[in-house]
């Protein structure tokens, strides 16, 4: 009787640990996935695909936001650094804020532009996209 219960506190032991890795597993892959759209978003913004880049701006609703993507074709980034990411506890929804340098190529002065972008995850493509407008090189 001992023994039997000893091996069930065993199996319960083992099917926890069992549940607690999965559960780790599918919060890293997570969160690669958001560095992995953070990064490609951010080389193609870098590069000039502008397509690309737009493609990541969906409401959560599964709208995509209107913008005139001909206006970039006159400015040229320079750079761009992520300063901060927070995650929500559910693992759904990041804010990411980001500083973009920029110049317009008729003027040739350095700008910058701060985005603080709120990035959400659709779980049935586990894709993470950006809930708002592409921003604005004024």
């Amino acid at each position: 009787m001992n023994r039997m219960r000893n091996i069930t506190y065993f199996l319960l032991l083992i099917a926890i640990i069992s549940i607690s890795a999965c559960n780790t597993f599918k919060v890293r892959k997570t969160m690669e996935a958001l560095e992995n759209a953070i990064t490609n978003y951010n080389v193609a913004l870098r590069w000039g695909m502008h397509k690309e880049a737009y493609s990541y701006h969906y409401s959560s609703d599964g709208k995509q936001y209107l913008a005139d993507l001909s206006v970039l074709e006159e400015i040229s980034v320079t750079g761009i650094e992520v300063t901060e990411k927070t995650v929500n506890p559910e693992h759904t929804e990041a804010y990411v804020e980001t500083t973009i340098s920029y110049y317009f190529k008729t003027e040739g002065n350095i700008k910058k532009i701060n985005l603080n972008q709120k990035w959400w995850l659709n779980k049935d493509l586990n894709q993470w996209f950006i809930d708002q407008p592409f921003p604005k090189f004024e």
